[in-house]
């Protein structure tokens, strides 16, 4: 679930109530905690994008110039509103999706994170998910020691067609993204003038007094309010339609290939 930071909503309540003006800085409605196993202290977010990323240009000559940020488009606001979950959205726009993933060590997994943000009544909110880029420390009790965190983010052919899937997780939850516009071999931007296009599905955690382990994301993990595996998980593949709870969120189209997937 996503909340605003209550201290600084109560200073700014406090400011209101002396009358005096607050600027339209940014503040977040979700923000991410270190990650326990790769330390990703970076992905820390108040609310500003780690980069200032921008839809795909046109240029003079018609060129489309691509880059690792494209409009997102949810399927209602009331399934926004459920995705937010903790505060109301008044009227949200300029939702955006922002993909920075990486090759793990020449495996053809990605590790990495998933900004979705938007805008609502002057404010920027973003949710930063992530996938670290290591592997599960060996803990006696605990299964699937030692796999790679990121073993279920990969590309991978349906039919004939060559699809990416991932799951990515903050502190409220997580998001798959599947990515299946046409990919071609050679071709930078997925083969594909408008560039990649997919599907956000996400399933926020339930509430819980229980605290999630440090140790595993949600997607290791088989019972319980943290548990966000579906039994479509294996480690060749993630299938395009999700189960275990998560709802489809959005679309997006516009994504360059090359400026996401390093």
């Amino acid at each position: 679930m996503r909340q605003i930071n209550e201290k600084l909503g109560a200073l700014l309540i406090g400011i209101a109530l002396f009358g005096v003006g607050c600027s339209n800085s940014s503040i977040s409605s979700n923000s991410s905690p270190l990650d326990p196993i790769n330390g990703l202290s970076g992905v820390q977010n108040n609310g500003v994008s780690p980069t200032t990323p921008t839809t795909p240009t046109t240029t003079a000559n018609g060129s489309v110039v691509f880059t690792n940020s494209a409009t997102f488009v949810p399927v209602s606001l009331a399934e926004f509103n459920s995705y937010v979950a903790t505060h109301p959205l008044n009227n949200p726009t300029d939702f955006k999706i922002t993909m920075d993933l990486v090759n793990v060590a020449s495996t053809g997994l990605y590790s990495g994170s998933v900004q979705l943000s938007y805008n609502d009544t002057g404010y920027k909110h973003a949710g930063v998910f992530l996938s670290g880029a290591g592997l599960n420390p060996s803990i006696s009790g605990l299964k699937d020691n030692g796999v790679y965190e990121a073993i279920f983010n990969r590309w991978y052919t349906v039919g004939s067609k060559t699809v990416f899937s991932g799951v990515f997780q903050d502190a409220y939850g997580a998001i798959v993204v599947v990515i299946d516009s046409p990919v071609s071999q050679g071709d930078a931007q997925g083969g594909a003038s408008g560039g990649l296009s997919g599907t956000v599905y996400y399933k926020n955690f339930a509430q819980s007094y229980a605290q999630q382990s440090p140790y595993r994301k949600c997607w290791f993990i088989y019972s319980g309010p943290f548990s966000c595996r579906t039994t479509a998980m294996t480690n060749s593949a993630y299938v395009a339609s999700v189960d275990g709870g998560f709802r489809k969120l959005g679309t997006f189209s516009g994504l360059g290939k090359s400026q996401t997937f390093q």
